[in-house]
């Protein structure tokens, strides 16, 4: 039996499992990093700054997606 503090893909009491909210949030920022690529090569960029570009905005989406979703599941202070 596996206890839901040990197991971080738990679902929370009521709530969606965790994996789905990570799969949307890579989702979503890969979505980005691929505009974010596209624009800087319509931009006039070479395609290894472009590459530079989309994984800087990846990183970025990730961090604030992340950042977003544990600020809106925490419950009241």
């Amino acid at each position: 039996m596996t206890d839901a503090r040990t197991n971080s893909f738990a679902t929370p009491p009521g709530g969606t499992p965790r994996w789905v909210w990570m799969l949307l949030i890579l989702l979503i920022a890969t979505l980005i990093a691929g505009i974010a690529g596209l624009l800087a090569i319509a931009g006039g960029a070479d395609v290894p700054h472009a590459i530079l570009t989309a994984g800087a905005a990846f990183g970025g989406a990730v961090a604030l997606l992340l950042g977003l979703a544990h600020f809106l599941g925490t419950g009241p202070s």
